[in-house]
């Protein structure tokens, strides 16, 4: 297969028979919707990492603001980009068509993109595994999974890095039971107080800046590969439905300190054997706290089982879909009482015993 590079940022159209480009996951380059010729994208992957607390500089640049505009759907209120070789789009997320506007592109233009690895094809392929292997998935909606549409997003998120020193005091306990003369079972804490100071880095904590997309919904398709992310150029986006951020940075670290000092907490404690925690006072300082804007490639799958709307989340790197699926409440209900029913079992044999 032979590939010509892209002479400009803005190339939109094949140089051949003037097709619309693009983005070919399975490739990594750009192919011509007519004529299936393929097109190389050139990346020095320089990308920028800026400083948290710094103001950073929000020039335009050909490959983002001057390239792409920026439309308000006017039904569910999602910021969708177009490009300039669009003149009409539907949005992702509630079907509404859209047709552009000249809006300015607010504030800064993305860093860095983790582009698509796979194709609406194999996303459909990856979703019928997933839900396959799913236990709580019902039967009859493993057998016959419905018609889906999907739609592949670039959604908007910051990515956070951090040096932490914490330190640490709190008490643990470990429990121990015994059984009396009479048979009897009595549990019993012994506890033992932890102090410390703990240090930890940090890098690429994802913080969603999407109007449709919650925290909880990306938290169920994370982790991405961040090291496999590309300097942010137009040619990734083309072909696929962007949405730019609808939250600043600054608006973004009160959740990004939140992730963080959870993953503190938690690599405190697996420092110690315990099975319960009394109290863990933690008091953490940040440093050299820096920050990328990525686009994160996401598959939204919208189908419809028992009269009920579902969209469910795949990563678009991964492969990985979020809990956003039907349920057995069967199997739900048997998972929970078949072990109070084991437990049960003993407590009744100890006592016959």
């Amino acid at each position: 297969m032979n590939k010509e590079e892209i002479l400009s940022s803005e190339q939109g159209k094949c140089l051949g028979c003037g097709g619309n480009l693009i983005f070919c996951p399975p490739t990594q380059d750009l192919c011509c919707e007519k004529c299936s010729k393929h097109y190389e994208i050139i990346n020095d992957n320089k990308v920028e990492i800026h400083s948290l607390y710094e103001k950073s500089k929000l020039t335009k640049t050909d490959d983002f603001q001057e390239v792409n505009k920026l439309f308000k759907c006017p039904n569910c209120g999602a910021n969708i980009v177009l490009n300039q070789f669009e003149i009409a789009k539907k949005c992702p997320y509630c079907g509404t068509s859209l047709v552009i506007e000249d809006r300015v592109m607010q504030n800064q233009n993305p860093d860095a993109c983790i582009p698509f690895a796979f194709d609406e094809r194999e996303a459909g392929e990856y979703f019928v595994k997933n839900v396959k292997k799913n236990f709580f998935v019902p039967n009859k909606f493993k057998k016959n999974i419905p018609e889906n549409k999907i739609h592949g997003i670039y959604i908007p998120a910051f990515g956070f890095d951090a040096k932490t020193v914490s330190s640490y005091r709190g008490r643990l306990y470990n429990e121990h039971t015994h059984t009396d003369s009479n048979g009897h079972s009595h549990t019993t804490r012994s506890y033992f107080s932890v102090s410390g100071t703990h240090n930890d880095f940090f890098e690429d904590v994802i913080v969603e800046c999407s109007s449709k997309m919650t925290q909880t919904e990306i938290e169920g398709v994370i982790p991405y590969n961040c090291e496999k992310k590309k300097a942010y150029k137009n040619s990734y986006i083309m072909g696929y439905s962007v949405e730019h951020y609808n939250e600043t940075v600054e608006a973004s670290i009160p959740k990004y300190k939140s992730i963080v000092d959870d993953y503190i907490r938690r690599n405190i404690l697996r420092k110690y054997s315990y099975d319960g925690v009394d109290y863990l006072n933690v008091s953490t300082s940040y440093s050299d706290e820096k920050y990328k804007y990525y686009l994160l490639p996401i598959y939204r799958f919208e189908y419809k089982y028992k009269n009920k709307d579902y969209s469910t989340y795949m990563n678009g790197q991964t492969g990985k879909i979020d809990n956003n699926v039907p349920k057995s409440k069967l199997k739900i209900a048997l998972t929970i009482l078949i072990p109070l029913l084991i437990i049960l079992l003993f407590i009744i044999l100890g006592h016959i015993n």
